[in-house]
């Protein structure tokens, strides 16, 4: 395949992308769901091809890449009229935190680790579970989170939280650094009448504010 025809189907590819990518809207890019991160990933590939695989016709590549652009615009157009639809291509919002707890079938449903959990809750400048009321896994993987006071009025002063126990497991590192030994941590599960294994989450800030969430089937007594 010479040079030009490497640059005409580059032009005609690149008019075709940019015509179903205006088709299709911004939705692809500021509102991004599984179902759009395949269909962006397929629409490349078609393109790819279109330019660069000699064995494919233009004529056939630039066919697929409309019909595929049309296929996913009627799609997107059906999650709106029907709701049946969007649940089933789009998902739904999963409750993650329920009343300043989490919420573990949750959790489990969107695939979702303690430590990913912590690591949005900081981007949205929320670093203690306790200050979160509930919050939701939104279908773009991002999480939605409903802190229990304004963000204005939330705890100051409290020093960077420390995680140190995740899923039954004590994080070593966390206890260095919170100057705790072994002996504290089980004096303090005996005050709380509870055992390693089931706690879920437990995190400690530098005024000695604990927060402990429980597994769901092992409320302590």
């Amino acid at each position: 395949m010479g040079i030009a025809e490497v640059t005409l189907r580059s032009l005609i590819g690149f008019a075709v992308l940019f015509i179903v990518a205006r088709v299709l809207g911004k939705k692809l890019i500021a509102q991004m769901t599984f179902f759009d991160f395949v269909t962006g990933i397929t629409i490349g590939s078609v393109t790819a091809n279109l330019i660069l695989n000699k064995q494919i016709r233009l004529t056939t590549g630039v066919y697929a890449l409309l019909i595929f652009g049309l296929l996913t615009l009627a799609l997107g157009l059906l999650t709106i009229k029907v709701f049946s639809a969007r649940k089933v291509l789009s998902g739904e919002p999963l409750l993650i935190i329920k009343d300043g707890k989490i919420y573990e079938q949750g959790m489990m449903h969107a695939r979702l680790s303690v430590d990913s959990l912590l690591h949005q809750l900081r981007k949205k400048n929320i670093f203690y579970l306790d200050d979160v009321d509930f919050a939701f896994f939104e279908t773009d993987g991002t999480i939605s989170p409903n802190p229990k006071k304004p963000q204005s009025e939330q705890s100051s002063g409290r020093g960077l939280p420390q995680t140190f126990i995740i899923d039954g497991r004590v994080l070593e590192d966390s206890l260095q650094t919170l100057n705790k030994d072994k002996k504290w941590l089980d004096n303090l599960l005996a005050s709380h009448q509870t055992k390693l294994k089931d706690v879920f989450v437990a995190q400690l800030d530098q005024n000695d504010n604990l927060y402990i969430d429980y597994r769901q089937d092992r409320q302590p007594q």
